[in-house]
This record gives C-alpha cells, sequence and structure tokens, in this order.
C-alpha cells in the first residue's frame, strides 16, 4: 500500500566542511507499514572518489542501519532490526542522491538518524533526520450483550500511534456517551483504545470513529442494530393490524344491525282505502 512522506523541513548539513551548521534535523513522517525517504545528499565531484556512507540511528545498538562501502552494501556492521529493510536509491548515487529508503517502516523506526560520509582529503558530513511514524488501524466493533432495549457496544483501537480519540456516533450523527476509554501501549509503542457504551435509544446503526488529531487520522466502523429495526416493525405492523381489525369489527356490526331491522319488517294490510302500501315494523 501506498503511503504519502511528508518532508516538513528542507535538506541540511550538520556539519559542512568540519564546521557545525546548527540547524533543525529534518522531520519526516511515515506510516507503519509503508516505506519511507530518509533525504540525504552531498556535493558529487568527477575528481573525487564516491564517499563511503553510513547511515545510523540514535539510541540504537549497534547504530548502523545502512553501510555503503567501495560500491556496494557492507553487512558486517548493520543492526538486525534492519535487515532487509533498508537501501539507497542506486539510480541517484550518480547525482549525489544519498537517500536511505526504509521499508515496511515499524513503530520502533521512530527517532533520530544520521547521514555521514567519509571521504579521503574531505571534511566529514553529517545530515540528521528525524523520523516519526504514525499507526492506524480499523476500529473493531462489536455488540457484547443485549438485555431488554439497552444494548451494550464495545469498540477496540488496535496498534495506534499516538494514542487516538474514540466516539461512538448513532444513524444521525448524534454522540452516544460510553465509558472512560482504556489505554495501553506495548513495548514496541503502540497504543491499543478500548471503550464500552450502552445503546439506550433507538437506531437502526451504531459507528466507531477513531481520530487521532495531531496527524489528522480518522478511521470509522459501522455495523447495524437490526434488533431495534425489527423490535420497532412488529410495534408498527401490530398497531396496523390492530387498527384494521378494529375497523372490521365496526363495520361488521353496523351492516348486522341495519340487516336485523329490514327482516323484521312484517306485511300487514297489502293496501288501504287510499291504495298505499302498509308495513308495520314490529
Amino acid at each position: 500500500m501506498y503511503h504519502r512522506v511528508f518532508v516538513v523541513a528542507s535538506l541540511l548539513s550538520s556539519y559542512m566542511g568540519g564546521t557545525p551548521a546548527h540547524s533543525q534535523p529534518v522531520q519526516v513522517l511515515a506510516f507503519a507499514g509503508g516505506d519511507v525517504i530518509l533525504p540525504c545528499r552531498f556535493n558529487i565531484s568527477d575528481k573525487e572518489d564516491f564517499p563511503t556512507v553510513e547511515w545510523s540511528k540514535e539510541g540504537l545498538k549497534p547504530d548502523v542501519v545502512f553501510l555503503y562501502r567501495d560500491g556496494c552494501e557492507a553487512y558486517e556492521m548493520k543492526n538486525p532490526a534492519f535487515e532487509y529493510r533498508t537501501s539507497l536509491i542506486m539510480k541517484a548515487l550518480k547525482d549525489g542522491n544519498i537517500s536511505l529508503r526504509i521499508s515496511n517502516v515499524q513503530v520502533s523506526d521512530t527517532g533520530k538518524y544520521q547521514c555521514l560520509t567519509f571521504q579521503k582529503n574531505v571534511a566529514r558530513k553529517v545530515t540528521t533526520v528525524a523520523l516519526d511514524v504514525v499507526a492506524v488501524s480499523e476500529p473493531k466493533l462489536s455488540v457484547i450483550s443485549a438485555e431488554g432495549s439497552d444494548i451494550a457496544l464495545h469498540c477496540e483501537a488496535n496498534c495506534w500511534l499516538p494514542e487516538p480519540e474514540v466516539t461512538f456516533l448513532d444513524d444521525n450523527g448524534n454522540n452516544i456517551y460510553g465509558e472512560n476509554p482504556k489505554g495501553e501501549q506495548d513495548a514496541h509503542g503502540c497504543f491499543t483504545v478500548t471503550q464500552r457504551a450502552t445503546l439506550q435509544r433507538a437506531t437502526s446503526s451504531v459507528t466507531c470513529r477513531v481520530h487521532q488529531p495531531q496527524f489528522y487520522q480518522t478511521r470509522e466502523t459501522t455495523i447495524l442494530i437490526t434488533g431495534v429495526c425489527m423490535k420497532s416493525d412488529v410495534q408498527t405492523i401490530a398497531i396496523a393490524i390492530g387498527g384494521t381489525a378494529v375497523c372490521f369489527l365496526v363495520a361488521g356490526g353496523f351492516i348486522a344491525l341495519l340487516c336485523n331491522k329490514c327482516f323484521r319488517f312484517e306485511h300487514v294490510h297489502p293496501f288501504h282505502g287510499n291504495g298505499s302500501l302498509n308495513l308495520l315494523a314490529t
């Protein structure tokens, strides 16, 4: 999966000609599981041999993550945590581009890196790069219990960095207030955050939204609450059927009453002297 790489500052050398240049390190942001480029360059000259290039990570033992010497990579000093994960952009070397590519970025890769070049009769050059790794994942949302009209929900955000915020939303986007979230950080620096909430009002769906405001990262998972829908539909159907039945009963009673009246007329005298028909209701 392709992840964007954000380079916040311009590339500057910490040492130029042996004299420290007091500058901030280059800031680079990467996503866990993706690839990232740590920028570094040097001024190439036809009169000089290609330098030895060493990339190291501050606080790591051994601290070498990549060593390029005599036209190829040297492995004897490389930290095992970066084995098969670091390389140079070979086609860019002729332009003095000695940027480091890190593949399958890990949360533990966060930290400061140094790019050093060693060359005969040339002062050592150092570039410092600060790498921040952001970890995100799709939240897991589930129903853990349903008693009466109350439905208990559980949401888990696994391996996020930095620690995120968790929110429950109903089908109209309104907050469903839950318990205080619980966050745990593992040995690699990942945060796993869990939160529970109880649904006490009718809604056709619930969304768990996990948000990391510092780097503007948001992931959501939505589930349908079929029990609430079915309960609501059954109530509606029952009311409709009940109302129809009442109407039929009333109409049937009225018709029966009319028929009873009709059949209770008796023919007493066919004709009176005035020639009219006389019907007497009993």
